[in-house]
């Protein structure tokens, strides 16, 4: 067997091996446990929540629901007027982005190019330079 065959089987074995020893199948005994207890945690807040409503009046629990009404209207319409600004902001960044990029290579590709080439051709023209051909 070829070196490049054996090398090819290890690389082939730890990639099937590590996507095997990557998958969480079963879930441990502490992950249900802090799935409960965090279920628990909600149900309380729930409770302590509904009972804080229920000590209210009749007239402060309506008027918390209108003022609920009032906020959830106004974050409706705020979120409609942002989606219409920006159908597609992450476009237009992306595309400015893009051309800066693009503009900045060409700039420092150009400045490399004369910097590194030509100013290098003038200063080694004379006896050692490029001129002149290799001895062979």
């Amino acid at each position: 067997m070829s070196k490049f065959v054996k090398l090819l089987l290890v690389v082939f074995l730890f990639g099937i091996g590590s996507q095997l020893l990557g998958q969480d199948v079963y879930d441990t005994p502490e992950e249900v446990d802090r799935e409960i207890s965090k279920q628990e945690q909600r149900e309380v807040r729930q409770n302590l929540a509904q009972e804080k409503m229920n000590k209210h009046s009749w007239v402060e629990r309506t008027w918390m629901g209108v003022q609920d009404a009032e906020w959830k209207k106004f974050e409706s319409a705020h979120r409609r007027a942002h989606q219409k600004l920006n159908e597609h902001p992450g476009k237009k960044v992306r595309k400015k982005y893009k051309q800066k990029r693009i503009v900045t290579l060409f700039v420092v590709g150009g400045l490399s190019y004369y910097i590194g080439y030509e100013m290098g051709k003038d200063k080694h023209k004379g006896k050692h330079g490029w001129d002149k051909k290799p001895i062979r």
